[in-house]
């Protein structure tokens, strides 16, 4: 078999499963980090998301975990939802020629489905820490045999607020065990983290040939903000994306343009925490499959977004965190393709955009709005009123108003 991950020590049905995914050459990450772990050794990894982390571990802990062991051996926990299942999803691709049980746990998921699950013993457990823990509270969620713990963008779930949840499933884990902890920033929290729970660890920092930000073409609107929703209008008729996510700070935002898009032709879905799990996956299946161009979505709910051809990002508000403006438009170049990103900037926001530049060590190009062209848009709204009246019986359910 002509792949190069033979030479990082991978069994025959490992590398089965990673020649029908289609990948032939690891990533730096996974070079550098799957000897690592195979030597059963604790690892820190500071590495940008979209490097292919999730093979770097997955990988190592599907070899060396004996898929018809007593109890789960191996768990990662992950700061949402919809990136636990992408994690389960990938580790289960990886595994298909092994008779690996693996499973995922996550709030706003069926409990029972979750503990039939757990029953049937799967050797690694995916989960976000709130329902892991709660899953640990009940005893449906054996740890006594963990030797793998992996904390997956452990950044993001300080953020977030679960960190003291975290600290407290560490405390009920087997001290022999192996920790591996990947994040794009190590912050001062994550760094005590590790010093008190993790064992001499190894550090891996992955600086890319080009960074995520400069392999995407970015510039600015400068606007007021009462006019966000027609400029969005007017630009999506004139760049015409095959894809788009377009990103706000809120949930209330998010409905608010997701209707407005709407009401305008434009087939979109609205993705945010306050709508419940299942709609949240399928919404995000079937951008994924193509069959709704655009996707309106807070930071929180896009986790679980891996489109390597992803058009178009927009940042219909400026975000909060400097980070994020990273994590976001790092969506539309992923696996090595280029993308491009709009920020709509108001005047309240310049010097937050200022305060990205210097995080991000370069200059976001301003341009003028483009001027309106009626017949240059006919085209596209057609297009795109044609896929919503398509679309639109397979998505009769009214999308929640707010919070």
């Amino acid at each position: 078999m002509n792949n190069n991950f033979t030479e990082l020590g991978i069994t025959p049905p490992i590398l089965r499963g990673i020649d029908q995914m289609g990948f032939q050459t690891p990533t730096e990450v996974q070079k550098q980090g799957i000897p690592h772990i195979l030597k059963k050794k604790d690892l820190i990894v500071r590495s940008k998301t979209g490097s292919g982390k999730t093979a770097a571990f997955g990988i190592p802990l599907l070899q060396m975990i004996n898929p018809r062991g007593k109890g789960p051996q191996g768990l990662i926990l992950t700061p949402t939802r919809e990136l636990a299942v992408q994690v389960d999803s990938d580790l289960k691709r990886i595994s298909r020629y092994l008779p690996h049980k693996l499973t995922a746990v996550y709030g706003q998921h069926s409990m029972n489905v979750e503990i039939q699950a757990l029953r049937k013993g799967p050797s690694i457990v995916t989960g976000t820490p709130g329902r892991v823990f709660d899953h640990i509270l009940r005893k449906n969620l054996i740890t006594k045999n963990i030797r793998f713990l992996v904390l997956d963008e452990a950044d993001r779930m300080l953020d977030m607020g679960f960190i003291d949840q975290v600290k407290k499933i560490i405390e009920k884990l087997p001290e022999n065990r192996v920790t591996l902890l990947f994040s794009a920033t190590i912050p001062g929290e994550i760094k005590k983290i590790c010093k008190k729970y993790m064992n001499n660890p190894a550090t891996i920092e992955i600086e890319s040939e080009t960074k995520t930000v400069e392999t995407v073409e970015q510039f600015y609107y400068r606007m007021r903000k009462n006019e966000k929703r027609t400029q969005l209008n007017r630009l999506l008729e004139k760049e015409n994306p095959e894809s788009c996510v377009i990103f706000c700070n809120t949930r209330n935002t998010v409905d608010r343009v997701q209707r407005f898009l709407t009401e305008k032709g434009f087939s979109s879905q609205a993705l945010h925490g306050n709508i419940p799990q299942n709609r949240r996956m399928k919404t995000i299946d079937k951008f994924k499959k193509g069959r709704t161009p655009f996707l309106v979505a807070t930071d929180v709910a896009s986790r679980g977004i891996h489109v390597d051809s992803l058009s178009m990002v927009i940042n219909f508000d400026v975000p909060f965190e400097k980070d994020s403006y990273v994590h976001r438009i790092g969506r539309t170049a992923r696996s090595g393709n280029g993308g491009r990103a709009i920020t709509f900037v108001t005047s309240e926001d310049i010097m937050s955009l200022y305060e990205i530049e210097e995080h991000i060590g370069t200059m976001i190009t301003q341009k003028e709005l483009p001027q309106y062209n009626n017949s240059q848009g006919l085209k596209s709204k057609s297009r795109k009123r044609r896929d919503f009246k398509t679309n639109q019986k397979r998505t009769s359910e009214a999308l929640p108003r707010g919070f």
